[in-house]
């Protein structure tokens, strides 16, 4: 189970690091008060959690050096600093630990900065950038600086061997092209790479040393989406990555918004159907996997009896966000009707459906929305079909069986045919 874990000295700011991170994520959290908790946690815990970013302050009681970034980084957890005091020297210092991104505890906004942050880090693991550059060392350094922020890095000295890749791998969103390089420049690259691949699918950042006046807009003439001018410093570059990453996800959600439910932002029931049905072909001919679910909202009614329709809205919001998060790209999340929402998830074993649901159902239970300085909480029942079965819609029936039973046995978990 992926978490995040919060290294902060004051309950104050843990809990309201917890609750955004809970509430809003969806993510469950893990607490260390001191460096102490923290390897404690790491190295000595029963459950042992693999953490996919830590949000840490920068001086503990029993480390006021910033020695627990350290051992964050050494353990290969990308960490973001949340801290009150800081300095130029502070800023230099974590900047060399390779961080990934410091932040003040000075407004509101911060919370939400570092929200944003994780959800950022989240969804990194699932993206791949092409460095291009003839310098083994400078690709080095880039890819160092990617990793930071959980890319995958793949490299090219050369534009031939960037076109290689690209055509070999459709996990890249972004390309970071140096001018200056052997046969295909980065212009010509840029210009290449365009024949096949528009600017809201696939992003290119050019990158040059070169004092040249006007190289800026003609890279930006010949198809890149941004440009960076060589040195750069680390907070400009990531600015610039996930600016660019951010517009292509703002583009395809502009794109999606025919086959998207309005209110909530899901996928609708009709593309549910017409996408599933192309997976469940494919898992009958390929030996895939597939496991699809029915998840309904408990006692929605009430809500809406209780709070009114205004708050059931944003309840169906909320909870379609949590399900949003815990998906990956392959699969599909979908809204059936009314409070129910349907999955489909690609090459996920029972065990595995069972244990990722179960997650989601106890992350739904555990946040709130907010609506009008009112806190709802609401939990859900999940039912899951493993069985590839006949068709798409059997599956459906199975899941739904499966939902029925939860109601039936209480509400508030989730059920799996065998």
């Amino acid at each position: 189970m992926e978490k995040v874990l919060i290294v902060e000295d004051s309950k104050v700011f843990a809990r309201v690091l917890i609750r955004k991170i809970e509430d809003e994520l969806f993510f469950d959290t893990s607490w260390a008060s001191t460096y102490e908790e923290t390897v404690y946690i790491l190295e000595e815990s029963p459950e042992r959690p693999d953490f996919f970013v830590a949000v840490v302050d920068l001086h503990l009681p029993d480390a006021p050096d910033g020695h627990t970034v350290d051992y964050l980084i050494a353990k290969g957890i990308p960490v973001i600093v949340y801290t009150g005091a800081f300095s130029e020297e502070h800023r230099d210092a974590l900047w060399s630990k390779r961080v990934v991104d410091y932040v003040l505890k000075e407004t509101p906004d911060s919370l939400n900065y570092v929200t944003n942050l994780v959800k950022r880090i989240y969804k990194n693991k699932y993206i791949s950038i092409l460095v291009v550059d003839d310098s083994a060392s400078v690709r080095r350094h880039v890819r160092r600086l990617l990793e930071v922020h959980d890319f995958s890095v793949l490299e090219a000295s050369d534009g031939n061997e960037a076109m290689r890749l690209l055509s070999d791998n459709s996990s890249i969103r972004l390309v970071i092209a140096e001018y200056l390089t052997p046969g295909m420049d980065g212009l010509e690259l840029v210009r290449t790479i365009r024949r096949d691949h528009r600017k809201e699918d696939l992003a290119i950042i050019g990158v040059s040393a070169s004092g040249e006046a006007l190289l800026s807009s003609r890279f930006l003439k010949y198809g890149a989406n941004d440009y960076l001018a060589k040195p750069f410093a680390s907070e400009e570059f990531y600015c610039r990555i996930t600016q660019s990453l951010e517009m292509l996800e703002l583009v395809r959600k502009l794109k999606e918004a025919s086959i998207r439910d309005a209110l909530t932002g899901l996928y609708n029931r009709r593309y549910f159907f017409d996408a599933g049905k192309k997976f469940h072909s494919c898992a009958l001919r390929d030996s895939m996997t597939l496991a699809v679910a029915m998840v309904d909202i408990d006692f929605f009614k009430k809500v809406n009896d209780t709070y009114g329709h205004k708050a059931g809205d944003e309840v169906l919001k909320h909870v379609a966000e949590g399900l949003s998060g815990r998906f990956r790209g392959s699969d599909i999340v979908a809204r059936y009707g009314g409070e129910e929402f349907c999955v489909l998830a690609v090459n996920m074993s029972r065990q595995a459906a069972m244990t990722v649901f179960d997650e989601l159902r106890r992350s739904i239970e555990r946040s709130r929305t907010k609506v009008d300085n009112k806190s709802i909480s609401v939990t859900v029942s999940i039912g899951v079909c493993c069985e590839p079965c006949k068709s798409l819609e059997e599956m459906l029936a199975k899941a739904d069986d499966m939902l029925y039973q939860c109601k039936r046995s209480g509400r508030n978990r989730v059920m799996a045919t065998s």
